[in-house]
């Protein structure tokens, strides 16, 4: 709740809220399911992962759940692009340990990140490639055009359809922090 009963400048960012779970349990939950349900098929192609930080929006708590995501599954990529507006890289920075050199920042706009992770992934000019696209924008549909697509969503109800529908694997972090903190209570 903000100043005067209204809302906090963190409502914006929160589409889900599991105030009563421990971050600390909950990271090493979602890091544990990622490791024993790697994102990447296993093949003899390059591994390229695209985090459109401005889809990622939780309240603070689980902000820091969420980049510790993002940093394992750039630890297992071998091209890692992340993009956002200021507000989305100034938050992320701090979390994203050695991979903050690939944040990208962006003006304010629609789809301006979009456009930034596409530009890195055609800059690779990869013939054979796996894709793990973390957004819920449909314009990184065409990706699975070219390469097998994962989809790492924050949340379904923003998930564009065009995106579900191209993508080869759906994975949903919402999902994911209710489930392993349902385990971990």
């Amino acid at each position: 709740m903000g100043i005067g009963g209204g809302p906090s400048e963190w409502d914006d960012y929160e589409w889900v809220r599991l105030d009563d779970l421990p971050v600390e349990p909950l990271t090493e939950a979602i890091l544990d399911w990622l490791a024993d349900h790697p994102v990447w098929t296993g093949g003899d192609v390059d591994r390229v992962l695209l985090v459109d930080l401005d889809n990622l929006r939780a309240e603070p708590g689980r902000w820091g759940v969420r980049m510790a995501a993002m940093v394992a599954l750039a630890s297992q990529a071998d091209h890692a692009h992340f993009a956002g507006q200021a507000g989305a890289v100034r938050r992320a920075r701090p979390h994203l340990e050695g991979v903050a050199a690939t944040v990208q920042g962006v003006p304010d706009g629609s789809d301006l990140a979009d456009h930034a992770l596409l530009d890195a992934a055609r800059a690779l000019d990869l013939h054979r490639a796996e894709v793990c696209v973390v957004s819920n924008d449909g314009i990184f549909a065409d990706l699975a055009d070219s390469a097998p697509l994962t989809v790492v969503t924050p949340g379904r109800q923003a998930l564009s359809k065009r995106l579900v529908d191209a993508a080869t694997r759906l994975v949903e972090l919402t999902t994911l922090e209710e489930a392993a903190g349902s385990v971990r209570a």
